[in-house]
């Protein structure tokens, strides 16, 4: 093969392997897999979270919400084990509407093995939480359908 066809050969073969590289670098540094509170934990005693990006889940812990001009505390709760972990939220997007006591809340960032995981992105799940809130006497049945129509 002379060198003017090699040239097209490997050119087109570096830009591939380039943007493979870009692609697989932002994919890694976004990737985060689920936790709940108590894998949290067994994960911080194996020493595997260093450097990790993560997800959390867990339900918030009714009164714990303290809000600040530029972050949200509150901590969530592992219901299957009662551990819980603090959670210091500081990202740049509006917190979610359904982000409240009982709200089973996900919470991506980072767990800096102190006690305090810091949050940049939240995201809050409502399917139960109702229901937690009506048994625990919050909320009443008629506020419950006003909340949600479909009693959910």
């Amino acid at each position: 093969m002379s060198y003017k066809r090699l040239k097209f050969v490997i050119g087109p073969v570096v830009v591939v392997l380039v943007l493979v590289w870009i692609a697989t670098s932002a994919l890694n540094s976004t990737l985060a897999y689920y936790q709940t509170v108590s894998e949290l934990y067994d994960m911080e005693e194996e020493g595997a979270l260093e450097g990790k990006r993560l997800k959390v889940i867990g339900e918030v812990v009714p009164g714990t919400i303290q809000r600040t001009t530029d972050s949200v505390t509150f901590t969530i709760v592992d219901l299957d084990t009662n551990q819980t972990l603090d959670v210091n939220f500081v990202g740049t997007d509006p917190l979610p509407d359904t982000f409240r006591d009982y709200a089973e809340a996900v919470v991506d960032g980072e767990y800096a093995g102190n006690g305090l995981f810091t949050g940049t992105t939240l995201q809050a799940k409502c399917a139960s939480k109702y229901e937690r809130e009506l048994d625990a006497g919050i909320i009443s049945e008629s506020t419950q359908m006003t909340a949600s129509p479909n009693g959910i």
